[in-house]
Formats: structure tokens, sequence, C-alpha cells
């Protein structure tokens, strides 16, 4: 050994680039201990020590590929997938026909007056102004129905499928016979949710599209323009603070829950699969660049996207395509999985329940030694915690169906529990973390009457609020989304290639980890997150019990979603066949490489004015000079997510800009507007009175204290939104709890905590 660790060093990065970790680790720790001042060791060491610990060498899942003949199947559900539909429907006594007729009639009336009334709105008092929109900073009517007007105008607009006419989805043959059981339960794969349509929706269909056809051009000459990696670096990377670490930009109104939640949620939604094994796009490595200086590498490789491989010829609507490797639906796949081989083996096969461990975690697969679940992609602990929860969930629902029903069996109880699982999640989303993330009055509102309608909405207060009430007035706006007739706007559901992009949000993520214990001030351990990834997941939740998990992540804040605040571990990132990937990198090539377009034609295509002018864009001198050196002063080869991170202006209180937004408002509706078991089956008939229930009493902070009831002794019972910070204390503070200003339930001293409010004041928020 040379004394100066020279040789050690040489011989650890060689162990890291074979992927080798915990080799790695040791010689590093050898080199580093002869000469404690390389820092470049150091970081090498821990990045070895993080890898090893996450065995991130390991692929997880095991790689698969998208088959043709395969996809064009026809959707298979075998006898005993699904439970027979009950054999007893839930009458309609003669008040209930009347009541219900009393809806359709309110319904025909208000859908009219609606229908002029928003039209009115938006054409008298447009929403665009020179660059930006401005239907902010208006009156909270005014500002609802200008909303309501742009999500109509994308409705009718930005629905875009990429089959061809007259072809079902995944060119299925049609007057296909529905199996029994569909009319009543969600499959596996997400088929005969549409039962004209049978393959709607389902896993192993293709990605829709939210812009014109002809705006869909993957690029190929300009694919590499600008050099992606040197955007990364000098637009994305986050700055070095005093201490030489990584410096992020919080959001003091969010905590770290509400990162670890919307990749859960995505996760449900939109997979594009494995990257091509033996097809790359190769990313210069220039002078000077850290990773060519580390690693000696001159370029970076990236797997491109899979090809669809259902493309039928000159008919194609659209110039390319994708496949989507789980359901399109808001249906819980991540927790259930895409395909009945995977919701079989995460069963128990006893009461409707889901496996978990004895100590209340999720099984091991001892395949990959990572946590078991229906999605296991990306996994980190932020992953292992919410799935953990919500199988926790599904298990207590069916404890709660077989008391009401005892006589049923396994496969019903599950698949009740899933229905109502799912919407809970669904409900979570809508009316919790979307406003937590853009905590602004009207969104707040429109949010909240997608789901309930308008009435129930002004007339009902905590837990007398109800989805369903006595008279469901038939209109979306009135009676709400959920529970009233389904509406596609004339084109088959699917989630788009836009809305992927629009939400990559890895700048919510820290660089560390801060492990808080239940009752302790000081942060018993800080994490680098690439240990708590795969295996790291398992190694922590054993370390750590799972309620002083939640009660790290309530009281961490995520990072802003702004330029220059891209996590630095992702910059670095190891996976599986590559111990080099810069995710800032992927994240700016996946765009072009599946034809969405740049900043200014999207905000174009989407109904928004185009920026003329970096000046425009950012008011801030330093970024203004960064991205005109970048983009050559060229704003048309703007990227979208640089673009979107570096609007300065934003509607009041929003965590991200108007152009995510304008996708926002119209997948935020249609993924439950075009979703039976949202809208036509969300009935008593289908989820049960008990489960219908359940779905309205129940909220993220509910759920967490239902298994972890201890975390009522931390700041989570001083809170509302369990996305916000789980600050303790009689006050809180109105920059941390926006949402509490306008919190009709809250108007008596809003800034009370919920743990010092007066027991009446509780009561009646409770009622």
């Amino acid at each position: 050994m040379q004394p100066n660790g020279e040789q050690d060093a040489s011989a650890g990065l060689a162990c890291f680039k074979r992927e080798d970790y915990a080799g790695a680790a040791q010689h590093y720790q050898t080199a580093t201990q002869a000469d404690s001042k390389r820092k470049d060791w150091r970081q090498m060491l821990d990045l070895a020590q993080a890898n090893a610990t996450a065995e991130v060498n390991v692929p997880v899942p095991k790689p698969e590929y998208f088959d043709r003949d395969e996809l064009l199947k026809p959707p298979l559900v075998r006898d005993g997938d699904l439970p027979r539909p009950p054999r007893h429907r839930l009458g309609y006594g003669r008040f209930k026909r009347l009541r219900l007729l009393l809806g359709d009639v309110l319904g025909a009336v208000f859908t009219v007056l609606m229908n002029w009334l928003i039209n009115l709105v938006g054409r008298r008092f447009d929403y665009r102004g020179k660059v930006w929109t401005n239907w902010y900073g208006r009156p909270l009517v005014l500002e609802v129905l200008t909303l309501a007007y742009m999500r109509e105008q994308l409705n009718a607009d930005n629905l875009v499928s990429t089959y061809p006419a007259k072809t079902l989805v995944g060119f299925q043959p049609s007057e296909q016979r529905a199996p029994l059981g569909v009319s009543h339960f969600r499959t596996a794969d997400g088929s005969w949710n549409n039962l004209a349509d049978p393959k709607e929706g389902a896993a192993g269909t293709r990605f829709m599209r939210n812009v014109k056809p002809s705006a869909v051009r993957p690029e190929t000459t300009t694919l590499l323009t600008p050099d992606p990696r040197k955007i990364s670096l000098e637009l994305l990377k986050r700055p070095d603070g005093d201490d030489g670490q990584p410096e992020m930009t919080t959001v003091r109104f969010l905590n770290l829950l509400a990162a670890s939640w919307i990749q859960f949620m995505i996760h449900d939604w939109v997979n594009h699969g494995e990257p091509q094994p033996n097809d790359f796009i190769k990313v210069p490595l220039r002078q000077g660049d850290p990773a060519r200086d580390r690693y000696g590498w001159s370029e970076m490789v990236i797997g491109r996207t899979q090809p669809d491989p259902t493309r039928s010829g000159p008919d194609e609507p659209v110039g390319t395509s994708s496949i989507n490797e789980v359901t399109h639906w808001w249906d819980g796949s991540q927790i259930y999985g895409s395909d009945q081989i995977t919701q079989n083996r995460l069963r128990s096969n006893r009461f409707g329940k889901m496996h978990l461990e004895d100590d209340g975690l999720l099984p091991v697969d001892s395949s990959t030694g990572v946590e078991d679940a229906g999605f296991m992609r990306s996994w980190w602990v932020g992953l292992s915690m919410l799935h953990t929860l919500f199988v926790r969930e599904h298990n207590a629902i069916c404890d709660m169906l077989y008391e009401a029903y005892p006589e049923w069996e396994d496969n019903r109880l599950f698949n009740v529990a899933r229905l109502i699982n799912a919407a809970v999640m669904a409900k979570i989303h809508s009316i919790e973390w979307t406003p937590a993330i853009l905590p602004n009055r009207a969104l707040d509102t429109g949010l909240n009457v997608n789901w309930y309608g308008l009435i129930t909405l002004l007339t009902r207060k905590g837990k007398k609020r109800t989805t369903l009430p006595e008279v469901k007035v038939r209109n979306e706006d009135i009676g709400g989304i959920v529970g009233n007739p389904i509406n596609k706007h004339d084109c088959p559901f699917g989630l788009s290639e836009e809305f992927v992009e629009v939400y990559r949000l890895h700048s919510l993520l820290p660089e560390t980890l801060e492990v808080r214990l239940r009752g302790q001030k000081d942060i018993k351990e800080n994490v680098p997150l690439p240990a708590t990834r795969q295996h790291g997941s398992v190694e922590l939740t054993k370390k750590y019990a799972m309620s002083d998990l939640f009660h790290s992540f309530g009281n961490q804040q995520p990072g802003a979603l702004v330029l220059n605040n891209f996590p630095r571990f992702l910059q670095e990132l190891s996976v599986p066949g590559n111990p080099f990937l810069d995710v800032g990198t992927v994240d700016i090539v996946r765009a072009r490489e599946r034809g969405v377009p740049r900043y200014n034609e999207f905000r174009h295509q989407l109904g928004l004015n185009r920026i003329r002018s970096f000046d425009e864009l950012t008011d801030c001198p330093n970024l203004r000079r960064k991205l005109k050196s970048v983009y050559r002063d060229n704003v048309e080869d703007l990227d979208l997510l640089i673009g979107t991170l570096a609007e300065g202006r934003r509607p009041t209180h929003f965590g991200f800009g108007e152009t995510l937004f304008q996708v926002f408002i119209l997948n935020a509706s249609r993924r439950l507007q075009a979703d039976r078991f949202y809208t036509d089956c969300y009935n008593e008939d289908v989820y049960t009175p008990e489960g219908l229930r359940w779905i309205d009493r129940t909220d993220l902070k509910t759920v967490i204290l239902r298994h972890y009831p201890e975390l009522a002794e931390t700041g989570l019972a001083n809170i509302k939104n369990a996305f916000e910070p789980w600050d303790e204390g009689p006050e809180l503070d109105p920059d941390r709890h926006p949402l509490r200003a306008f919190d009709a339930e809250l108007k008596h001293d809003p800034w009370r905590g919920d743990a010092y409010r007066q027991p009446k004041q509780l009561r009646e928020r409770e009622c």
C-alpha cells in the first residue's frame, strides 16, 4: 500500500465501476485514513457505503420487456379472479327514487345555468394577460368560475388519443363479452373499466397526448442540443453552502411526506417500464465535467425508452407512442399490482387481507432484498412507509367489512376493500395533497367542489360532509364529479406523455433524511438518501419504529420547485448495470426523446402565451444570465422542465408555476370523471354503505393515527393537513400553514393549534 492512499483509491474506483460497492468502500476507507484531506475520496467513500447498504447493484424488479403478442391479447379474467356480482342489489324505495329524480331535475337546470355562467365569465374576463395568466387576484367566485372555464377549454382541445380512429384501445376486437364480476370490481390489470372498450386504461396500453399530433416530434438531430448534461450542472445543480454541502431551498409550508406521496401516486399512474438494455443515448462528458474527472469516462449512457411494439403502420395518428407498464386508473395499482400474478402473490388469502409480517411491516422479497409490493421501482424508505401504511389500511377495511358482512368470503372482502382503499387515496390526493402544495383559496375550493360538489361544500362541515348526500345533484360543479355520471369528453381515457413530464418533481427531495425520535427535539441521525434506497429501506425500518419515521418526515421540509435546487445525489446516482447516472440529464433527454414539445411550444399547445425573451421568464438577473448563456438566447430551445422551474411569476401561494398547472387542471378532474368506479359505480351497491362512510370520514391524518396512535402525542395532533409541517405549540405560523387562513371550520382563530383548541371547537369540526 502506498502511504498516501493513491493505490487504494485506484482500487476503490475499479471496484466501484464494476458495482462492487462493498469492496469500493473498504478501499476508500483505507485511502481516507492515509490522507484525510482528500475530499473527493471521502465523497466516493460515502457514495460506496450508501450503495453497499442499499444493494443498488440488484435489479428491482427483475427486468422484463414489452412483447407485441402479449400486449395485443384480449384481457384475461379467469373464473375466481373476481367475485360474482352481489345477488341482491340495494333497493330503491319510493323516497329514494324521488330524491334521485329531484337530483336529475336540479342537475338539468344547473347544467344549463353553470355552462352559461362559466362561458360568460371565461369570455368576459379573459384569463390571459400579456404573458402570464391573471385568473388569480379576482373575487373568489370569479376565480373558481375562470378555473372551470380553463378546464373546459382544455377538455375540448387537449385530449388526443394515440390510437387510430375507429379502433378500440389496444387494438382489441369488438363485441367481447364482459366476464363476471367486472361490473362491480376492478380487475388487476385495469381492463374492463369501460365495458365497451375493455382495454381502455389498462396496463400495457399507450400513453395519450395533451398536445396536437402535429406538435409531437421526437427529437433526433437536436436530442443533445443544448447539451443536457451542461443544463443539469449549470441550471439544476444545488449550490454548495458555507459548510461545503449542497444547500437546498425549502418549502416552508410542506413536509417531506408531500414528496414521498407524489411518487407513491405516480407509481399508481404511470411508468414506461425498463429502458432498452442494448440501445443507448450517449451524452458526452466534456473536459472539466466532474464525472469525467472522477470516473475517467468520456460519456454517460442512458437506455432509450422501449419502443411501442403495437404500432400498426401509416394509419397511426401520432408520430411516436409509448406503453404504460401500469394501469392508468386511480386504482391503487402501486399497492395491488398491475397484473393478476402480482396481486395473488401479495394476498394472504385470509379474510381479504394482504401479507404483513408479525411486526406490521411488509414482507421482504428474498430475490431482491426489498419489501414486496405491487410496484417496486425507485424504491426508498419514503415509499416503504406509505406502502406499509396503506396495506395496513386495506387490512383494517377488511376487518370493518367482515364485521358488517361476516358471510363474505376472502375474495369479496379483498376486492371491496381495494375499491375503498383506492378511493381513500384519491380523496387524500385531491383535497389534501394538492391544496397543500398549491395553498390557494380558489384552487382549494375548486378541488373540494370536484369531490363533494358546491352544495355540500357550502352547507356541510367536517364529518357531516358526504360525497353522496340525500339529494345528489346531477351536475359536476353543483353535485361534484364523484358519484355523478361518467364523462370522457369524447376521448378514451389514458394518462399522457405530457402528464408524465410535468410530474418530474425531483427537486422536492433533500440530500439526507433527518431522523427524529418521538419526544426528542434533537436530530438522532442524518441518513443520506441514497442509503435509504432498495435494501437500505429494510435496514432503516428495522432500526427505527415506523412511527418515528413518520414523525421524522412530518418535521422535515422538502425542496422548492425552482432552478438550482436539484438533489445532488440524483446527479451521481448508481443504478443496476450503471454506476453513474445523472437523473437531471435524463429528465431533459426523456422529454425530447418522447416528442414532448419544448417550453414555448408546450405553452402554446395548452392555450397559454409564449414568452418572447428570458427576461419575461424570471426577474432574477443571475438566472437570466445563465439561461441566455446555456440556450444561446433562444427561448424556443428552452426545455420544458427548465422553463417550468424558472417561472418567477406564479399564482398566489403556488408551489409550482402556471404551465404545469394547465396539465394539472386537465387531469385532476379527468382521472375521476373518466373512471366508472368514481362516477356511475360510486354507490352503495359497489362500495357498500359502510365503505362510503369510511371514505367520507378518512383523511391522511386519520389513516396515520389509526395505525400509529402514538403519534397523537406529536405535532400531527396539532395540525389539520398531514402534509403541512407537524408543528407543536399553541400558535401556528401562518406562513407554514397557509391553508388554515381560508378554512371555514377554523374561522374562529385559525392559527390556534388543534391540540390547544377548545373541546367545543373540536366537536364542531368532528360534526
